[in-house]
């Protein structure tokens, strides 16, 4: 499908020009890099997902892939043809891809109670995956892009999209390298994203080109200390090992590849100094599910005093992140 209003917001990632758009590619019209579009999704990724190359992806989706399958099913045979993603694993995956709407929209609330100003006309889906925060963001800004560097989660988010009657474009990018033109998005949200690109520093500098001046970020990221198992492996005390030891112990424990780079809280202050703050996790009623809300009033009770605030604070398992893009000398509100 084509969007009309896409092409204010496209640009090269190379080198920022516009882009012109056919039935299979866009092309630049300042350096002439040519973008393809592969199964309706554009793909301007720099640099291939650090899990699976292009061509390997390609032949992955061309596995699980097919007009007639439904998202849950794609997902299925997605990881049927991925055995190094353990089995014991795939239930909690799949888990968190079901809760992802909910979850947005809980952290969409978040951030437009601390910035109100922000705006809800077009907002940022960084990391979407399989599209779930895109969903719960689709019933509050007018337009709404998810983008992932991850294209065979884009195939499936697209079904999902399509299974709930719902229309915005999924891009294929890098999060250091957004094929979007400078101050196009009022809002930027990222969940667990952060700690799975190649530069952290890239991907916060990048939500601040592409953000409009009072524009509002919203980051979540897991704690590298976290008091609970690591996420991806779900091992306790995964995040205590040496970066060097990460990915050898998660091969030999799990059998699976391990990429993901967590943050400290020290080095996440250390990062967003000066362009947001570091915030210990809040939940709102049920947000975390009938299951979890014991934990979540057990949290509240904790957040509300001050010395086991300090005591727990860096060993929470996740973080939040939130800031704010002050226009600069002269700038003025879209």
């Amino acid at each position: 499908m084509i969007f009309e209003w896409l092409t204010e917001v496209l640009a090269c990632p190379v080198c920022g020009r516009p882009v012109k758009g056919s039935d299979d590619s866009y092309r630049c019209v300042g350096c002439a890099r040519l973008y393809p579009i592969r199964y309706g999704v554009p793909d301007f990724r720099l640099a291939p997902d650090p899990y699976i190359s292009v061509e390997n992806e390609l032949r992955k989706i061309e596995g699980f892939y097919a007009p007639d399958r439904s998202f849950a099913e794609m997902v299925k045979a997605y990881y049927v043809l991925t055995p190094e993603s353990p089995p014991e694993l795939h239930r909690h995956y799949f888990a968190a891809m079901e809760a992802a709407t909910s979850r947005g929209a809980g952290l969409l609330r978040k951030l437009q109670s601390r910035h109100p100003d922000a705006g809800h006309h077009r907002i940022l889906d960084l990391g979407c995956g399989t599209g779930g925060m895109s969903i719960a963001a689709a019933g509050q800004y007018d337009q709404v892009v998810g983008a992932d560097v991850a294209l065979r989660w884009l195939v499936m988010g697209q079904r999902r999209l399509a299974e709930q009657n719902i229309s915005l474009p999924l891009i294929c990018a890098n999060a250091e390298s957004l094929p979007f033109r400078d101050r196009s998005f009022q809002a930027v949200v990222a969940d667990a994203v952060l700690e799975h690109v190649a530069s952290s520093v890239r991907m916060r500098d990048e939500t601040l080109r592409v953000l409009q001046p009072r524009g509002a970020f919203f980051f979540t990221t897991n704690n590298r200390f976290s008091i609970l198992p690591e996420p991806h492996v779900r091992l306790l005390g995964f995040g205590l090992l040496p970066r060097r030891f990460m990915e050898p112990v998660a091969r030999r424990v799990r059998h699976t590849p391990y990429k993901a780079r967590l943050h400290s809280r020290r080095e996440l202050r250390r990062l967003f100094r000066n362009h947001g703050s570091v915030l210990l996790p809040w939940f709102e009623p049920g947000e975390l599910g009938e299951r979890h809300e014991p934990v979540r009033r057990l949290w509240d009770r904790v957040r509300a005093i001050r010395p086991l605030r300090a005591l727990l604070g860096a060993a929470v398992p996740q973080y939040f992140i939130s800031g704010q893009r002050s226009p600069a000398p002269g700038e003025l509100h879209p």
